[in-house]
């Protein structure tokens, strides 16, 4: 499932109060987009999780905004064994190195990603991209490291706009979306406009292979 998340060029971001919000959300990304970044900001989340696991089993997901080892225990106990900060803290870099789950912890600065590389982490979150430098950190930050095989996951900032000249780049493995099916679309239950955001990134993908 790891391999299956970190492949997926742009993950979409979800953040979900309602069972109708995760199932349909989950039936477009087996659709168009096969990866889910489920953030843990609701009390629905939890909930939500439980759904993908138990009835979405072949969607790849990991479970975000994830603040302390007792939160991640319980993540884990859901069945999900991909979970993201977005920053970081000691002790969840010891946790996830005594759990051996997957780990994906969130930096801005070298010194943040030194600290991660340490424990093993080469696959960070880049976050918040727009207030950070963006594709301009990127460019010269990365290449430092390259020897390390480090990778990053760009979020904040990212659209469908710049998404491109983001994934093209060699030290990205992912780009978070979270354009895709924001929350105030989902007020709206306007899934028509949330189904072309889907479709739209799903064709731009393609026209980069």
């Amino acid at each position: 499932m790891f391999e299956q998340y970190i492949s997926t060029p742009i993950i979409p971001v979800a953040v979900v109060d309602r069972e109708e919000e995760i199932r349909n959300i989950a039936e477009l990304c087996l659709e168009f987009l096969p990866s889910i970044e489920l953030t843990m900001r609701t009390e629905y989340s939890y909930k939500a999780l439980e759904i993908l696991a138990k009835e979405y089993p072949t969607l790849s997901r990991a479970a975000a905004t994830v603040l302390s080892p007792n939160q991640a225990d319980k993540i884990l106990d859901l069945g999900t064994n991909i979970i993201i900060s977005p920053g970081f803290q000691n002790v969840l870099l010891e946790h996830a190195h005594n759990k051996k789950y997957h780990y994906i912890p969130g930096i801005a600065t070298p010194a943040e990603l030194e600290q991660c590389l340490a424990y093993g982490h080469k696959y960070v979150k880049f976050f918040h991209a727009g207030i950070f430098g963006g594709l301009e950190w990127i460019k010269s930050i990365a290449p430092v490291y390259a020897h390390t095989g480090v990778k990053f996951m760009p979020l904040g900032g990212v659209s469908i706009n710049n998404v491109a000249e983001y994934i093209k780049n060699q030290y990205v493995f992912a780009c978070g979306g979270s354009w895709l099916c924001p929350r105030d679309l989902l007020a709206k239950n306007d899934w028509k406009e949330i189904r072309k955001r889907f479709e739209e990134t799903h064709n731009l993908i393609k026209e980069l292979k």
